[in-house]
């Protein structure tokens, strides 16, 4: 269906290729939002676990999560409370703390990523090999984004 909605259109596929990205991302987002884990967690909480794959600064998160650093404090608050997280001392900067996963938070984050995983499967139709060369296309395209500005104000 969606093929049929493009075989006749002057789009370049530099839009269509938004309008799959935008749509995938979308379904995708919420079914993450519909995945049952133990507590209830927020959004930004549940990226923090799928970004949480070895010890990071709040900052990191926050670059990864595209949202401010103040958002990650009270993330982190609620997934330390919850058991999920711990914040240890950076050793590389004993000033500056990391926040690493509990072994109960690595494994609410295998369910999470298991079941974004299948779902993401499921819903874009790829098969394996092409999930590859779509996340290493995506991935090349994020320091061009960051760098046109994703993360400013577009109010200034």
């Amino acid at each position: 269906m969606p093929e049929e909605l493009f075989a006749n259109t002057d789009l370049p596929p530099e839009f269509q290729a938004l309008i799959g990205v935008f749509a995938l991302f979308n379904q995708i987002e919420a079914e993450i939002m519909d995945i049952n884990v133990s507590p209830p967690l927020a959004k930004l909480e549940r990226k923090i676990l799928v970004y949480l794959d070895r010890p990071k600064r709040m900052g990191a998160l926050a670059e990864v999560a595209f949202c401010v650093p103040s958002a990650v404090t009270p993330a982190a608050d609620a997934l330390e409370r919850c058991g999920l997280v711990r914040r240890i001392a950076d050793p590389q900067d004993r000033r500056a703390m990391l926040l690493e996963l509990t072994e109960e938070g690595a494994q609410a984050r295998a369910a999470l990523l298991e079941q974004v995983v299948t779902r993401f499967r499921e819903i874009s139709g790829m098969q394996p090999e092409e999930i590859k060369t779509f996340a290493a296309l995506a991935i090349k395209s994020m320091p061009g984004a960051v760098k046109a500005g994703l993360m400013k104000d577009r109010d200034e």
